[in-house]
């Protein structure tokens, strides 16, 4: 099994065509590449990736999303078992599974917040988290590398039931109490030192949040993110993370880390199934290959974890 990369063109980037294209007028020549020449695929260092013929904003016009879909279809022809998408831009999803780094952040979601919470000198089992908003399926794969860190947590949601049911599977398991609430005004949502944000809905929890603590974006609510960081520069945001590996000198990016382990843990690919319980079994194999959370990052720049 191959990994892939997949982007659009860059700015000032040409399409490699023919040589008499460029007798063409512009329209035709933009006909030509997207009927004719509308991607290729290369391999670089090992990865095979596949430059779709268009800017990003061309993505929504005739026929691109189609050529798109080609493109991942012969990229799958050749091997490739695992994509990593353009960081920005948006790319059909179709017949391959994108690395974006959600699946490893989400399965190293409590071993990476103790070590931003280290890093912002507060001992992780003294510290305070909270699960926040989402779907029962996205709490248990946040739990697969919990541990015996964890003292105090607590679930914000709607699906009180639901909560209460992991609440009470959490007691049995390991003696953890953990409290359930439905209200933002709650006070263990302004206390929380770790917030995983699973999945809120579209309102303004910035105000709430305490001093210092550190976010991480589990669902992808890149607005909200956003928001967070222009807002709250005191707290610490992010939606990824930098892995350090056995294999890799140095620093891997959370979609190239993904994408890595894709390919060598078979149990890892089964996080993609959302009703699969193979994330604290996923935990264990690759933090037995090696792989640990080594840095942050959030809308594709890496973040600086500062002390209180």
């Amino acid at each position: 099994m191959k990994k892939g990369r997949i982007r659009f063109l860059a700015e000032g980037e040409a399409p490699p065509l023919p040589g008499w294209t460029r007798l063409l007028p512009a329209a035709w020549r933009e006909y030509y590449t997207r009927s004719r020449s509308p991607y290729h695929i290369e391999e670089q260092a090992g990865v095979w990736e596949g430059i779709l013929h268009t800017r990003k904003e061309g993505i929504i016009g005739d026929g691109w999303r189609q050529n798109a879909t080609a493109l991942l279809d012969e990229m799958r022809q050749n091997g490739v078992g695992i994509v990593m998408p353009p960081a920005e831009g948006e790319f059909p999803q179709e017949g391959l599974p994108f690395a974006e780094g959600r699946k490893i952040t989400s399965v190293f979601a409590f071993a990476g917040a103790a070590e931003a919470l280290r890093r912002k000198g507060t001992e992780p089992a003294q510290a305070s988290y909270l699960i926040a908003g989402g779907e029962p399926w996205l709490w248990e794969q946040a739990f697969s590398s919990m541990g015996n860190e964890v003292n105090r947590l607590s679930i914000y949601t709607e699906q009180k039931r639901a909560a209460e049911a992991v609440a009470e599977r959490l007691y049995e398991e390991c003696g953890l109490l953990v409290e359930v609430f439905s209200s933002p005004k709650n006070p263990a949502f302004a206390k929380a030192d770790a917030i995983l944000s699973c999945g809120l809905e579209q309102r303004s929890y910035e105000h709430i949040l305490k001093q210092g603590c550190f976010w991480l974006d589990l669902a992808g609510n890149r607005p909200a993110l956003r928001r967070l960081v222009r807002l709250r520069p005191d707290i610490t945001a992010a939606e990824g993370f930098y892995f350090h590996t056995a294999t890799e000198e140095g620093q891997t990016e959370g979609r190239e880390a993904e994408a890595d382990a894709y390919i060598s843990c078979p149990v890892f690919r089964q996080c993609w199934k959302q009703d699969n319980n193979s994330g604290v079994e996923a935990f264990g194999e690759l933090s037995a290959m090696g792989y640990r959370v080594s840095g942050f990052s959030a809308l594709g720049k890496r973040v600086k974890v500062s002390k209180r």
